[in-house]
């Protein structure tokens, strides 16, 4: 099959850097069909570690951060070029070794699975169905030899996640550790071909600063080592801005209110329904002129 005739590329402007996306062309697209057939394969054949909070179907940025939640000292690492880095020949090992206990598969034809899923002779393209569970593949053995090290480390209660190029160690205690966790992280993303981003890399104690974020959602601490898990009041201030801001504009517009209703959900996974109390009184005097008790109710009523 001649991939490069289903497939284009696209440049996204992020915060800090241009990433290249591949992207399906549209149309008919048989690639595009045989990489969704190939994923959901994948998906059900194929275990990826207790320690991969990306990708899976029963994790989320909020599980990954309520993991760490308890702890005291966290270390952050951020894979460099994770994508882009992806050895094409150890992930055909990998994939042979998860595949072949139940199906009649053969190193050259996982070989070739991985071809058929790439662009060039190494890594994975961002953008393509197969690339999230390919890349849970080829860090399987990773997360487990990496915990298991940390493990010999004797911490406190610690714990190892990764949310795709995301790493984060947390434990118990007074002292940081960072120099010998560093160099296990080091020596484990050395034998898959992989490198850290030193550049990203933070190391926190929680009880000098109160709160931690770890992907996305903060965790915070109080006087009497109370946690609890929020989103930040910055963000629940754009959420009510743009809900209050829809409704007084009198929108309809169908993808700003699923972005509105979208966000709210996310914001109420991570603190729950009582996420409106930090709101001012003069945030809730706008709603009541409104005509709304809360800006959950606002929200639910907002049409397009």
């Amino acid at each position: 099959m001649n991939k490069e005739k289903y497939l284009e590329e696209k440049y996204i402007k992020t915060k800090n850097k241009v990433r290249k996306i591949t992207t399906y062309k549209d149309g008919e697209n048989p690639l595009r069909k045989r990489h969704e057939d190939i994923e959901k394969f994948l998906t059900e054949n194929c275990r990826v570690s207790i320690f991969a909070k990306a990708y899976t179907e029963k994790s989320s940025i909020v599980k990954n951060a309520q993991a760490h939640m308890y702890n005291d000292i966290f270390l952050f690492f951020d894979v460099k070029n994770f994508f882009p880095s992806i050895n094409h020949n150890y992930l055909a090992k990998q994939l042979y070794r998860e595949l072949k206990k139940n199906n009649s598969v053969t190193l050259n034809s996982c070989s070739r699975l991985v071809e058929l899923c790439s662009v060039g002779k190494k890594g994975l393209p961002l953008g393509l169905v197969t690339s999230p569970v390919l890349s849970n593949i080829y860090m399987k053995e990773f997360d487990n030899i990496l915990y298991g090290w940390l493990k010999k480390l004797d911490l406190r209660n610690v714990i190892y996640t990764r949310y795709a190029d995301d790493i984060i160690i947390s434990y118990k205690g007074d002292t940081v550790r960072d120099r010998e966790i560093k160099a296990i992280v080091y020596r484990a993303l050395d034998r898959v071909g992989l490198k850290s981003n030193q550049g990203k890399e933070r190391v926190f104690d929680i009880r000098k600063g109160g709160h931690v974020r770890i992907t996305g959602v903060n965790v915070t601490r109080d006087d009497d080592d109370y946690r609890r898990l929020s989103v930040g009041r910055k963000r629940k201030d754009e959420l009510y801005e743009q809900a209050v801001r829809y409704v007084t504009e009198e929108k309809r517009d169908q993808e700003e209110a699923l972005k509105i209703k979208g966000y709210e959900a996310f914001v109420l996974s991570v603190e729950g329904e009582h996420y409106e109390k930090c709101f001012s009184e003069g945030m809730i005097a706008v709603m009541e002129t409104l005509g709304y008790h809360s800006l959950h109710e606002l929200i639910g009523h907002i049409t397009y």
